[in-house]
């Protein structure tokens, strides 16, 4: 028998998945990777990586919105 998550981690694994995008694009980091010599496909890159984790959460958590 599967047993359900609590309702209060899913809200967390939300909120880490947006800090954790809101670090990325809105830190000191948006320095490195908009830099002149970085390569072009870099913040494409890190976008591919925020949307693949939330589809992770999504598949893992199928009967509630994360």
């Amino acid at each position: 028998m599967q047993k359900h998550p609590d309702p209060i981690r899913l809200r967390e694994s939300a909120l880490l998945l947006a800090l954790f995008a809101l670090f990325l694009f809105a830190s000191p980091l948006v320095i490195w990777w908009a830099h002149d010599d970085a390569h072009w496909l870099v913040p494409y890159a890190l976008w591919l990586f925020v949307i693949l984790l939330g589809a992770w959460l999504h598949r893992r958590y199928p009967h509630h919105d994360v």
